[in-house]
């Protein structure tokens, strides 16, 4: 067997390996019809590997430069779809994070989530729109604009419940005015948002403008997304959809991503009920309980079973799913049985040096004339070979 064919065997798997990944589609354009096509499991596993590994440079400030990275400080997951992102993130962080001259690796900073959905934000200052928030009750688009043109209908409580949730050892009552005017972990810190997916930016710039008008005392606040649809994107009536989306990403259920949806009610009650026993539980953290209901508009509770307890992730079958394929991902691609595409937005030499180092071969600046025809016939010349791997399976 020659080299080409052991590499191609060696990074090759089948779909059975993975329940999760392997129901990953992307839409296309078959004879004149939208059609959901799956995608080879090769591929996809190289996708997430490869989006993962982008978000971590950015992270890390190495996708801006290698010669000084300045790292963000803390990094703040849009729940629900952004949640296993983070898993990701931290599972990876030690293979792609930035080496410093020292030899040290870049520390993976802190993070926490939120739950910023553009619907009730557009409806927060005035703008009604259909639950998914895409469109105004006019029947236009609703955008980024929109909620920007609005903002002095925004009541500054809505900020304070966004400023609360970075209180250390939080509140103690629940008064706007006193919140935004406290210190929270954020400040002076430099802070990325991550959205799982951005279709026409929106979310992500609202979460954007939400945190700088909560946290004015930051460093810096940016945004970015996680998915890469790798294709343009596909008309669907009015508007531009996403070829593809994270496998876990699912509008019409709550499990999968092992959270539940905002539920205020859920916070006001369990507070009023520990209130009432603080003093035969002294251990209780109320200011931190009392953060949560005050903040449940932006906090997401946990997933509840019929009867209001709360459901735990044995029962939870499609997140411990999901979970269960991320840590083989990560152990097969420490194995080295994962092929690693890294990201075109690399610096040329890092790009170079991860696709050598896995044995393809590559034209460079000093590629002569003769040599470069040869590399270009090879098996193992890199865009021919992650051709093939592509159309693989096991």
């Amino acid at each position: 067997m020659d080299q080409a064919s052991e590499l191609l065997q060696r990074y090759s798997h089948a779909a059975g390996e993975y329940p999760v990944f392997a129901r990953q589609t992307h839409r296309i354009m078959k004879n004149g019809a939208l059609t959901n096509e799956q995608i080879n499991i090769n591929e996809n596993l190289m996708h997430y590997v490869q989006d993962t590994a982008l978000l971590i440079s950015r992270i890390d400030g190495s996708l801006d430069s290698e010669a000084a990275p300045e790292p963000y400080d803390h990094v703040v997951y849009l729940d629900k779809s952004a949640r296993p992102v983070s898993w990701l993130v931290n599972l990876f962080w030690d293979d792609f994070a930035w080496i410093r001259k020292d030899g040290t690796g870049t520390p993976r900073p802190g993070h926490s989530y939120i739950n910023i959905d553009r619907s009730p934000w557009f409806r927060n200052v005035g703008i009604e729109v259909t639950d998914d928030g895409r469109q105004k009750d006019n029947g236009e688009l609703a955008t980024y604009t929109d909620f920007v043109s609005s903002l002095h209908h925004l009541d500054r409580i809505h900020l304070a419940k966004i400023r609360a949730l970075y209180i250390p050892g939080g509140i103690q009552d629940e008064d706007a005015e006193k919140i935004m005017s406290t210190p929270t972990v954020l400040s002076g810190k430099k802070v990325l948002i991550v959205d799982e997916v951005s279709r026409t930016g929106s979310t992500i710039r609202i979460a954007e403008k939400l945190f700088q008008l909560s946290f004015p005392d930051a460093a810096r606040i940016d945004g970015t997304s996680f998915w890469n649809a790798l294709e343009p994107p596909v008309r669907v009536g009015s508007e531009n959809a996403l070829t593809s989306l994270p496998v876990w990403y699912d509008p019409n259920t709550l499990t999968g991503r092992g959270i539940g949806g905002v539920d205020t009610p859920y916070y006001r009650d369990r507070l009023a009920y520990y209130l009432d026993r603080a003093d035969r539980i002294p251990s209780l953290d109320l200011p931190k309980m009392r953060t949560q209901a005050f903040s449940a508009s932006v906090f997401s509770a946990p997933l509840l079973n019929e009867d209001g307890t709360r459901l735990g992730l044995r029962k939870e079958k499609v997140t411990r799913e999901l979970t269960t394929d991320m840590l083989k991902l990560h152990r097969d691609y420490r194995s080295g049985t994962v092929f690693f595409t890294p990201p075109f937005d690399w610096p040329e030499e890092r790009f170079e040096s991860a696709v050598r180092k896995q044995g393809l071969l590559l034209i460079d600046r000093d590629t002569k004339q003769e040599e470069e025809k040869a590399v270009r016939g090879s098996p193992l010349f890199y865009p021919v070979f992650i051709q093939k791997l592509r159309t693989m399976e096991k």
